[in-house]
C-alpha cells in the first residue's frame, strides 16, 4: 500500500489509547481464541482488523482536524456530525463501511477524509475484475463469480465490461509492441483456434532454454496465406532475427507453408505436425480402418530413424492406395516435413516435444477456456482483445519443453543444417 499522511505523528501519540483500544481488544481476543483453541473464522477476523485499522486512521485524521473527542477546543474550525453509509477496498473487495463525518463550523461543508478517499482506491478490485473474467466468468455471471464482493457493492454487467474493455485492450497493446530482439529463439510454432467464429493465428516461440513465449496473434478468416504472412512479418518488424538458425512447426496447412517460405525464406527446416496429419489421413478412411492406420502412422513417427520411419510410412500409403487413394495422396504430401526431428536425429523426448503443434495447441486451449462463457461477440475487435488477454494469462503457467536439456543437440542440429543449404546454394 502507498504511504499517506493524514496527521501529526505527536497527535497520534497523544490520542492513542482512545483510538486504538478497540483494536487492541480484537487483536487479544483472537489470540486468546487460537491459543485456547476456540473455533473462529481467522479470515475473517483478519478482514474485520483490516476495517478497524482504517476506521483508526480515519479517526486520528479527524482528530488532528478537529482537535481529540471530548474536548473543547477554542474556536474550531471543524466539528464532529455523526457519519455516512461508505465503503473501503479490503483485499480487493469493496466492504461496506460507515464513514465519520466533520463539517465546517460556518459554512456547515463536509469535509473529504484524506485517508477516506485513500482506503477507497479501487485499482486491485479492477484487477481482482479482469482477473476472474479472464479466467472464465462471463460478465452477465459476474456477480455468481465473485459472489460477496458485488453482492455489497453491486457493479453491473455493463460497468464491469467497460473496465474489462480497458483492460483486455492494454494486454493487446502490450503482446503487440513487446520486442522480439532479446529472444535467442529456436522453435517457432504457429496454429490457429477458432474464437467466436473467427480463426485467430497464434505465434508461439521457445528459447534456446526451453522457456516458451507468445509472440503474436493475427485474425482472419481462415489460416490464409495473407493473414499468416502479415504476422510473419509483424513479428520480423519487432526483431525476430530470420537469420538465426531456427525450426519451424505448422499444422501443415498450406497456407502457413508459402507464409513461411516467402518471409523466412525457403530453406527454411520445416516439421509438419503428425497429430495434424495423421488426423487429415483418417478422415478419408472408414471407421473400421482407422484404429489400424493410426497404429501404424504412430509407430512410423515414434521410430528413431528416419529412413525406416520413411520406409514404414511409404509402405503404409501403397497399402492405402488399394483401400483409399485419398487417404495415400494426404499421407504422402508433405511427408518429409514430418519427420524433420527424426532427420536431425534428436533426443526421444524433445523430438516427442517438436513432432507436433501440441505445446501451442495447449496456448490455445487456454483461450478457448477463458472465452467459453463470452455468449456474443459483437465484432473482430473483441476476439481480439480477449484472445491476447488469454494467451497473457496462459503463458504465466508456461513451463519448459520437456527435454530442454537437449536444447543445445538441437541448435547444434540447425547449425549444420544452415551450413548444409548454404553450400548447397
Amino acid at each position: 500500500m502507498c504511504a499517506t499522511k493524514v496527521a501529526n505523528r505527536s497527535d497520534v501519540l497523544k490520542d492513542q489509547d482512545r483510538i486504538l483500544s478497540s483494536l487492541e481488544r480484537r487483536i487479544k481476543g483472537i489470540v486468546v481464541d487460537i491459543l485456547t483453541g476456540a473455533e473462529m473464522n481467522l479470515a475473517g477476523e483478519l478482514h474485520g482488523i483490516g476495517l478497524e485499522v482504517m476506521r483508526a486512521v480515519m479517526e486520528f485524521e479527524i482528530a488532528d482536524i478537529a482537535g481529540p473527542k471530548g474536548t473543547h477546543v477554542k474556536e474550531r474550525t471543524y466539528s464532529r456530525w455523526g457519519s455516512n453509509a461508505g465503503s473501503v477496498v479490503i483485499d480487493g473487495a469493496k466492504v461496506p463501511c460507515a464513514v465519520p463525518r466533520i463539517v465546517n463550523t460556518k459554512d456547515h461543508k463536509s469535509h473529504t477524509l484524506q485517508s477516506y478517499g485513500f482506503f477507497r482506491q479501487g485499482g486491485e478490485l479492477v484487477k481482482r475484475a479482469y482477473r476472474d473474467l479472464i479466467r472464465g466468468i462471463s460478465t452477465r455471471r459476474f456477480a455468481e463469480g465473485v459472489g460477496a464482493f458485488v453482492k455489497g457493492y453491486g457493479l453491473s454487467a455493463s460497468s464491469v465490461s467497460r473496465r474489462m474493455v480497458t483492460a483486455t485492450a492494454r494486454k493487446v497493446e502490450e503482446l503487440f509492441t513487446r520486442s522480439l530482439t532479446p529472444l535467442e529463439l529456436a522453435v517457432l510454432m504457429i496454429d490457429g483456434v477458432d474464437v467466436g467464429g473467427h480463426t485467430v493465428i497464434i505465434a508461439l516461440g521457445i528459447d534456446t532454454n526451453g522457456e516458451k513465449h507468445i509472440l503474436g496473434l493475427r485474425q482472419g478468416a481462415t489460416e490464409n496465406t495473407a493473414v499468416a504472412k502479415a504476422l510473419l512479418e509483424d513479428l520480423v518488424e519487432r526483431g525476430l532475427d530470420v537469420e538465426r538458425p531456427m525450426l519451424v512447426v505448422i499444422d501443415g496447412a498450406r497456407a502457413l507453408r508459402k507464409a513461411v517460405t516467402d518471409v523466412l525464406g525457403e530453406q527454411t527446416p520445416v516439421q509438419r505436425c503428425t497429430v495434424h496429419k495423421k488426423r487429415n489421413v483418417l478422415e478419408h478412411l472408414s471407421k473400421t480402418d482407422r484404429p489400424w492406420v493410426s497404429r501404424r502412422m504412430t509407430q512410423a513417427y515414434t521410430q528413431t530413424d528416419e529412413h525406416k520411419a520413411r520406409k514404414d510410412l511409404l509402405a503404409l500409403a501403397d497399402q492405402l492406395q488399394k483401400i483409399n487413394p485419398s487417404a495415400a495422396k494426404s499421407l504422402l504430401e508433405g511427408l518429409d516435413e514430418t519427420l524433420t526431428v527424426q532427420r536431425m536425429h534428436l533426443p526421444e523426448q524433445l523430438r516427442r516435444s517438436l513432432r507436433s503443434t501440441n505445446i501451442i495447441e495447449s496456448a490455445n486451449n487456454g483461450v478457448r477456456d477463458r472465452s467459453r462463457n463470452v455468449k456474443r461477440w459483437r465484432d473482430g475487435n473483441q476476439v481480439e482483445r480477449w484472445t491476447a488477454a488469454s494467451l497473457w494469462e496462459t503463458e504465466k503457467a508456461f513451463r519448459r519443453v520437456k527435454g530442454c536439456a537437449h536444447m543445445a543437440i538441437l541448435m547444434t542440429a540447425l547449425n549444420n543444417y544452415q551450413q548444409q543449404q548454404k553450400q548447397a546454394a
